[in-house]
């Protein structure tokens, strides 16, 4: 590992921090799983017009950067149920910070 600043540090961390927040789409379902546990068709639903393969790829980057967690279904082992990690639980603040700064500044 090369020999990074205090400064080199923080900007590689802010840049991985945006790296998941600024992908469009990502904000949004996030927020929605705030609200608890969601099937495929209830975050496609609550994030309308998004396109589902972009919903699925999204879906996927969240999991691998452990901000959510897939889990089959109880009640229909088909489907999965996608939710927050405390990780992905911890971004919430910051979108909803990143939120107010939108609303008092473009509203």
């Amino acid at each position: 590992m090369k020999n990074l600043s205090v400064i080199d540090l923080k900007n590689e961390y802010l840049a991985n921090a945006m790296e998941i927040i600024c992908n469009k789409w990502t904000a949004l379902i996030l927020i929605g799983l705030e609200k608890g546990p969601k099937r495929y068709c209830e975050i496609e639903k609550e994030v309308n017009s998004i396109n589902p393969r972009i919903l699925s790829r999204r879906l996927a980057q969240l999991e691998k950067s452990k901000i959510i967690i897939k889990t089959k279904n109880p009640n229909n082992p088909i489907t999965h149920i996608y939710q927050l990690t405390k990780k992905g639980l911890d971004l919430i603040p910051v979108i909803e910070k990143m939120s107010e700064w939108g609303n008092k500044y473009y509203n």
